[in-house]
């Protein structure tokens, strides 16, 4: 049997979640972030329960994510107020730092911003539904991502498989999110990481 953990997510962490990790989410092919929600299953944090009142933390949209029966009946099937938090500021965070990485290098290459935004949307299965565009150009303008590329060797297309493979070498997007872009990618470089898994409490 199958069991599910429901999370109240904003709406394009969601489509972020199921382009990367199926619908339903499931972490287990993926130890880091499966570590982190077995975590937060076995040892709740519950530090800042009193910042999080209930309404507070409720979304547009939720997300099922997959769990063992052994989990389930071992440690439950619900995450702390204060879990809830870091799990979407976690994923938020990544899928923001997708989003400057690739806009920033189509603008870099010379794509005006507006292009690079419906680019952006069209690739990662980002519509207006999930992510405005007006959302996008003004998250984009407050923390802008700079990018050290050598732009003078690949035409616009091998840009984008670099940009896509850096990233699941860096366990941004996964194999399933890569397919998703439905661009082959077979130029490897170095980037770093984003973001740090949320603390142990």
């Amino acid at each position: 049997m199958i069991f599910f953990v429901t999370i109240p997510v904003k709406l394009y962490v969601k489509r972020f979640l199921e382009n990367n990790y199926g619908n339903p989410v499931d972490f287990r092919k993926f130890p880091r972030e499966h570590e982190m929600f077995k975590r937060m299953l076995k040892r709740p944090c519950k530090n800042y329960e009193k910042m999080y009142p209930v309404k507070s933390i409720k979304k547009p949209d939720f997300v099922e994510v997959v769990i063992s029966d052994h989990d389930f009946y071992r440690f439950g099937w619900e995450l702390s107020r204060t879990d809830v938090v870091a799990f979407g500021k976690y994923f938020e965070s990544h899928a923001k730092w997708v989003m400057r990485t690739v806009i920033g290098s189509y603008v870099s290459f010379g794509a005006p911003l507006d292009r690079s935004i419906n680019l952006f949307q069209q690739r990662f299965s980002m519509g207006e539904e999930y992510w405005p565009f007006d959302s996008i150009k003004k998250d984009f303008y407050r923390l802008r991502t700079s990018i050290d590329i050598d732009l003078n060797d690949y035409a616009f297309n091998h840009l984008e498989r670099l940009i896509h493979i850096n990233m699941k070498n860096a366990g941004i997007i996964t194999e399933m999110g890569l397919k998703n872009i439905k661009i082959s990618a077979q130029v490897v470089s170095k980037m770093g990481q984003p973001v740090i898994l949320p603390t142990k409490c």
